[in-house]
């Protein structure tokens, strides 16, 4: 009797150890990629000892995301088999996608309220901290940790994706949350000026306008609606004609018009550049069109078909990876992934299903311009917040009880 309430007891203190490492990792994913590394070890041998793997059965019977992350992973295993790329490079791939493992991984540990309640405090910390540290970058200080041309932690594009998304989380906080309306109304301001008059990434910003539609569609009137989009209509008209911190906006828009319009000048269009990858990938593509070349694929066959021997190891567009790597198959089976996360969110509460919604939106706008599940923070960030937004299972068919110390 005495043996197993010291098993229990144990058990309960790597539980509860275990959410203060879920909130580490999630501030180490902003922070510090050795310590991401280090930690995600950690909780890897936290889910073994503490049996979470023994959810996975009813994890998958009711997670279809979890599911088809699973199989996606899956196309990379069966990619190794075949292609043209060496063993390291392929390996090499494959490593870098295995946040997608992550998922349903850490999904075992969010069916525990516990380890929900420590990741969204986390979220929200290393959300503040991040946007802090960027304007005191911005004013000279901690300029010793700044990436080179952006005031942030993290590259441009991954500080502007996570920032953009906060914006939307803090607008759904003011919307539920009236005792803390300043504070957020205040995060919120000081997250729109440091997206477009700060760090300035284009990513972030178009996740932002998406994310700031799909927020008037899930909380507003029709007259709302209509308010919103006039509201940000009137911002981009004004941001763009007489900011100078536009340029990259307008930049972007210009080198688009010159590679439509000249061929001869595509692959010196700044960033048009990412265009030439598109149709270098559509060629590979086009030669294997059903299963592809295989796990790390379009590294090889991006210098082969382009003529540029620049180490080019993805088209910026996941999509475009996918089917470059695994044809039809592998492109069909990310959709079914996208799809999944449509999905799933439409069978949850209102207050969850709006942020699960604002992560499927950004994934989507992240994958048209980058292969985020193959950065490491883009990546390690979308795995933790779709396990947190949806691996909450009880909340669908309410298969997974007594879990909510």
């Amino acid at each position: 009797m005495i043996n197993v309430s010291k098993e229990k007891s144990l058990e309960q203190l790597l539980i509860s150890s275990g959410a203060f490492l879920m909130a580490l990792f999630i501030v180490a994913i902003y922070t510090s990629t050795a310590l991401a590394i280090i930690v995600s070890a950690l909780l890897g041998l936290l889910w073994i000892l503490t049996a979470r793997f023994t959810l996975l059965p009813s994890l998958m019977s009711t997670s279809s995301v979890a599911v088809w992350a699973s199989v996606l992973y899956l196309c990379f295993i069966a990619g190794l088999a075949y292609g043209d790329v060496s063993s390291d490079e392929a390996f090499s791939t494959l490593r870098k996608y295995r946040e997608l493992l992550f998922i349903p991984i850490l999904s075992c540990f969010f069916t525990n309220e516990r380890y929900r309640i420590f990741a969204w405090k986390a979220f929200l910390i290393a959300s503040i901290f991040t946007l802090l540290s960027s304007y005191l970058m911005d004013f000279g200080m901690m300029s010793e940790l700044s990436r080179p041309g952006s005031f942030s932690l993290k590259s441009r594009i991954t500080h502007s994706i996570f920032i953009a998304f906060f914006i939307f989380f803090c607008g759904h906080k003011i919307a539920d949350e009236k005792a803390y309306f300043s504070g957020y109304s205040l995060l919120l301001v000081m997250g729109i000026v440091n997206l477009f008059f700060i760090v300035q990434g284009r990513t972030g910003q178009l996740v932002f306008l998406v994310l700031v539609i799909l927020f008037a569609l899930q909380r507003l009137s029709k007259k709302g609606i209509l308010a919103a989009v006039l509201t940000m209509t009137v911002f981009m008209m004004l941001f763009l004609n007489f900011s100078d911190k536009s340029s990259r906006v307008r930049e972007g828009i210009t080198n688009t018009a010159i590679y439509l319009r000249s061929h001869d000048k595509k692959s010196e269009a700044g960033v048009a550049i990412r265009y030439k990858f598109w149709e270098s990938a559509l060629k590979l593509i086009d030669e294997k069109p059903l299963f592809g070349h295989g796990t790390g694929g379009f590294g090889a066959g991006y210098s082969r078909v382009s003529g540029n021997k620049l180490d080019i190891k993805n088209p910026h567009n996941e999509f475009l990876m996918m089917a470059v790597q695994f044809g039809v198959v592998g492109l069909a089976v990310y959709i079914g992934f996208l799809f999944s996360l449509y999905s799933d969110a439409k069978k949850m509460a209102e207050s969850e299903k709006w942020l699960a919604q604002g992560v499927l939106g950004t994934l989507i706008v992240t994958s048209l311009f980058n292969s985020p599940f193959l950065d490491h923070a883009e990546g390690h960030w979308f795995a933790v917040m779709i396990a947190l937004c949806f691996g909450n299972v009880r909340n669908n068919n309410n298969l997974i009880q007594g879990d909510s110390e």
